[in-house]
């Protein structure tokens, strides 16, 4: 801690009062002019100095804008070079946000008295404290390491800083002592992987003698040995392509040098790595027989298909120049024979069959078995060796069950009967199905019969939450619209004056949300004028939501006694809750009621209930679905409303109450489907509503088969995909899959980049194996037509999977019956996996 006397010196004062002006110039003037005893004084102080800026600040804020100023100051006044070394390094002066000093010109000023010694020591103090990912203070590294000449320490984040500063120089003092570091220097290959300038500077530079090329090119190859990812290795595969000698001579010479380290590196190396290693093994024709045998062994062995072939048409090429070699390479290309592409199989043992006369062949004999039967018993022939059991078929999977009937709703919440139980339910964050029933209900028979202890509740316990708030333009929450009845039953709090008018409107359809919101609008607005009814009509008689007619009909001559009118919302949505069979004595005593209400009820009951609309959908546009909904007036606005197709782009705050909309219209389950349909997400990376949530309200090849299998398609190719995957299940076990749409759709899909064919493959492949085989076997034969390639038209990626796929569910379902787009793919010359697969699935659907 400083002392007393070190807080009072006018140095201190004057240094202390600069770093608070922030002005490290300043700073380093004042500092410059400090005596001995001045220096030692500030050199104390210092670091109490740091804790009382820091205090200053929030305990998450940082001190990036003091540190250049404190780093003068200790750089001017801190004798040693593990002092100054230290202080520059602070964590305070080097916070995770913090980006360059930028101050190296004025330390190396404000130390340009110092003798080469002490520079050359704080050099290294400083470079074994450097860091990555940022690097902090690498420019005054390098500018020390520059100016006193001396050899950097070993250090890997001062090799990675230095490749990352720029472009390597000819005339850079610190190039000879980096420069073979890079091929040691653990990070330097990831900082470098998307650089293109040094691998063509340093190619150049190795052109024109600057450095030498041998050098570099044995680094390449020590680091290709050491390993790594093929993100670590890219810099150092594109240098040495750029090194090679273009002279044929020269180039020869360089690959017959490094040969031995080549061939190792095929067996273990990533693929790019080998690759290169392959391709310049197989330019030599004088190749030593040993290289070429171990280098064939190392490359036949691996898994990669492409690499494996350019093995094997060297393979050919060499028993082609130079058959004395095929004794040597036989046990290599009977690593080939178990290889896990048909392709690779098919063409290693094409070479086998050709090898010259007197070849021993027992090696190959013995890789026979690693061969599927057809193309063993090929093999076997001429080779000798035993063929491979071809095993018992693989049968399909049990049917799908029936799926259990859906469990009964839970049972109806009681009644609210105290001030208090309300007060703590309107207190609760989400007012939804179930509790939002007994709440409304609860609000207006309290505010009617017992409002002076329901009014001093709500003024001493907690207050509906409004959620989002009451100053938005529309609310559309129910807490917002019963915190503003509270608020007009207490006086406590105001109201927005236009409160009335943040209903959100009609126009366009709406969906049942706007229901709710209604009667929670029509209690408040009851509240204002003093009139709250003695009860609802609306709320549920059953945990389905719907209402028993002549408990409707009783709750009708209860108000009619009490010469009250019920709300048109609340009517409204009693009707829509009534259920699709009537008793004829429900009719007659609603006729008999008299009021307004009544004779709108007993209209309505008479004709059986709400009329049914109709349900469809238009054309999907961008991958949105368009519901139709087509049902006769009946003059209540909300019904009306409701019995509209939604807008395409529904608001997603109305879709959050959507688990709610089937008690909201019980009897109307097409219709809620209508209104979730726009909420499936539309876009290649969506989200929305599941789409399992639209399958549990309406068949899957029902009016909406178009959407649900376009939907479907896409969520099946999603990463995470099992909810995809049950609904599929679940239509497929109830029998409403639309197989051949949803194969349309992953046709069109797929073609359009918008879904990756491998993950679907997977998906369907997961429900064939569950028992889905004759529905996804459906889809693949709708799908193909879409997909195989036309003439002169490359396969889409992974269309072999999903043919193979079709030909294992069309096994398991019996399908036969040609697929004429399958039969023109397998009709192509060659033996690609893709046609191989066509040509199966072509022979077993022509099959008799």
């Amino acid at each position: 801690m400083p002392s007393a006397t070190d807080m009072d010196d006018p140095a201190w004062m004057k240094i202390a009062a600069l770093i608070d002006d922030r002005n490290p110039d300043a700073v380093a003037a004042a500092a410059r002019d400090l005596d001995d005893a001045g220096r030692r004084a500030v050199a104390r102080a210092l670091p109490g100095h740091v804790k009382a800026v820091r205090a200053r600040r929030e305990p998450w804020e940082d001190i990036d804008d003091f540190a250049p100023s404190f780093r003068a100051a200790g750089a001017a006044v801190l004798g040693g070079a593990s002092a100054v070394a230290a202080w520059l390094t602070r964590r305070e002066f080097n916070s995770r946000w913090s980006g360059g000093h930028h101050d190296t010109d004025l330390l190396m000023e404000l130390w340009a008295d110092r003798d080469d010694t002490w520079l050359a020591d704080l050099a290294r103090r400083l470079t074994i404290r450097l860091r990555g990912p940022r690097y902090i203070g690498l420019d005054l590294v390098l500018t020390l390491l520059t100016e006193t000449g001396i050899e950097p320490p070993e250090h890997d984040p001062l090799v990675v800083g230095w490749v990352s500063s720029a472009p390597p120089r000819a005339h850079d003092p610190l190039l000879p002592f980096l420069l073979p570091r890079v091929f040691e220097a653990a990070g330097v290959g990831r900082q470098l992987r998307d650089n293109s300038s040094w691998p063509r500077t340093l190619a150049t530079l190795a052109e024109r003698g600057a450095v030498d090329r041998r050098m570099l090119l044995d680094g390449c190859v020590r680091r290709f040995l050491r390993g790594g990812t093929v993100l670590d290795l890219r810099f150092f595969v594109r240098l040495h392509s750029l090194l090679m000698p273009a002279d044929p001579a020269a180039r020869e010479r360089e690959i017959l040098d490094r040969a031995r380290d080549y061939v190792r590196l095929l067996p273990v190396a990533p693929g790019t790595v080998a690759d290169l290693a392959l391709g310049l093994l197989m330019e030599p024709p004088e190749l030593p027989s040993r290289h070429v045998a171990e280098a064939l062994d190392g490359v036949l062995f691996r898994a990669e298909s492409g690499l494996v072939n350019t093995g094997l048409t060297w393979l050919r090429a060499t028993l082609r120049d130079r058959p004395e070699l095929a004794g040597d390479c036989a046990a290599a290309l009977a690593r080939a024979f178990g290889h896990e592409s048909a392709a690779v199989q098919e063409r290693a043992v094409g070479i086998a069959l050709k090898l010259p006369e007197g070849t021993d062949t027992a090696v190959l004999a013995g890789a026979v078995p690693l061969l599927p039967p057809d193309l063993g018993a090929k093999a076997a022939a001429r080779l000798g060796g035993t063929v491979a059991d071809p095993g018992p078929d693989d049968g399909p999977p049990p049917a799908l069950v029936a799926p259990p009937p859906p469990d009964p709703p839970p049972l109806l919440p009681g009644p609210i009967t105290r001030p208090a139980e309300l007060v703590a339910a309107l207190a609760g964050h989400h007012l939804q199905w179930p509790i939002i029933e007994p709440v409304l209900a609860a609000f207006v028979r309290l505010a009617r019969g017992d409002a002076g202890r329901l009014r001093a509740a709500l003024a001493d316990g907690p207050r509906p939450h409004p959620y989002p708030g009451p100053d938005e333009r529309y609310w559309t929450w129910p807490s917002q619209w019963l915190d503003a009845a509270a608020r007009l039953l207490t006086g406590s709090d105001p109201v927005p004056a236009d409160w009335r008018h943040r209903l959100p409107a009609l126009e366009g359809g709406a969906s049942p949300h706007i229901i709710l919101l209604s009667r929670c609008a029509e209690i408040a607005a009851a509240i204002e004028d003093g009139t709250p009814p003695p009860l609802l009509l609306a709320t549920p008689t059953e945990p389905t939501g719907h209402i028993d007619p002549g408990a409707l009909v009783d709750r009708l001559k209860i108000l009619r006694a009490a010469g009250v009118e019920p709300g048109p919302a609340d009517l409204q949505q009693a009707l829509l809750r009534l259920p699709r069979e009537i008793t004829p004595r429900a009719v007659r005593r609603a006729s008999a009621l008299g009021t307004p209400a009544g004779r709108t009820v007993a209209h309505w009951l008479a004709e059986g209930g709400l009329p049914v609309p109709e349900v469809s959908m238009g054309p999907l546009v961008k991958g949105r679905a368009q519901p139709v909904i087509d049902a006769p007036p009946t003059g209540l606005p909300l019904v009306d409303a409701v019995f509209t197709a939604p807008p395409m782009y529904p608001g997603a705050r109305h879709g959050f109450y959507r688990h709610d909309w089937t008690r909201l219209l019980p009897s109307h389950p097409e219709v809620v489907a209508a209104h979730v349909l726009p909420h499936l997400p539309g876009g290649r990376f969506g989200s929305g509503v599941p789409i399992g949530e639209l399958t549990g309200l309406t068949a899957g090849n029902g009016p909406f088969a178009e959407a649900i299998a376009h939907h479907l398609a896409r969520h099946l190719a999603e990463r995470r995909s099992e909810a995809a995957g049950d609904a599929l299940l679940t239509m497929a076990a109830r029998g409403d899959l639309p197989a051949a749409a949803l194969g349309r759709h992953i046709g069109g899909l797929v073609r359009a980049g918008e879904i990756r064919p491998a993950r679907i493959t997977e998906a369907l492949d997961r429900a064939a194996d569950a028992g889905a085989h004759a529905e996804v076997w459906t889809a693949i034969a709708a799908a193909l037509p879409v997909l195989c390639p036309g003439p002169g038209e490359r396969p889409v990626n992974s269309l072999d999977r999903l043919i193979a796929l079709g030909l294992k569910t069309a096994r398991w379902s019996g399908a036969r019956g040609p697929v004429p787009q399958v039969e023109q793919l397998a009709a192509r010359k060659g033996t690609s996996n893709v046609v191989r697969e066509a040509r199966a699935l072509s022979a077993h659907l022509a099959a008799p």
